[in-house]
């Protein structure tokens, strides 16, 4: 077999580094931070080449370069430049730099220059940079509201 020769090998002890158990553990926990491997500071990528109908969902930080056909949803979202949405999106935090054609939902809205808007959009805090485009209407949303399209009522009841 090809991997027999693994087995037979004999260790030169003079190549092999020997490390304290105090440097062992510095370096492996630096090296996996984080207990749980799916639970990553770093986001997900879906790139230029592909094309997605349906559903995304993500518990952490999306980027989206590609064409997306359906529903969007991630705690943070940056939909790049190269990037098409038809469909609904919904983050607590987005960064919109490409096209969307629907609804956007999320807690802080930031529209790049290089956005492309055709939707409506509920937020509670918003930036838009200049050169963005948008056509819809821009709702701020109160909390509490399972539909973003009711508006609190604020008269006084007798």
């Amino acid at each position: 077999m090809i991997f027999n020769s693994w087995k037979n090998r004999k260790i030169n002890p003079n190549k092999v580094k020997s490390f304290s158990k105090e440097q062992s553990r510095a370096d492996t926990s630096n090296t996996y931070s984080h207990s749980n491997p799916y639970e990553s500071s770093t986001s997900s990528l879906l790139g230029k080449e592909i094309k997605i109908i349906g559903k995304v969902s993500s518990k952490g930080a999306l980027q989206l370069d590609g064409l997306l056909e359906g529903e969007i949803t991630a705690s943070k979202l940056v939909i790049e430049k190269s990037a098409k949405v038809v469909g609904s999106v919904t983050s607590e935090d987005l960064v919109i730099k490409g096209r969307i054609i629907g609804p956007v939902f999320g807690k802080k809205v930031r529209f790049g220059s290089s956005a492309r808007v055709e939707g409506d959009t509920f937020h509670e805090t918003i930036a838009i940079e200049d050169g963005a485009y948008y056509e819809g209407s821009i709702r701020r949303h109160i909390a509490g509201l399972d539909d973003g399209s009711k508006l609190k009522d604020n008269t006084p009841k007798s």
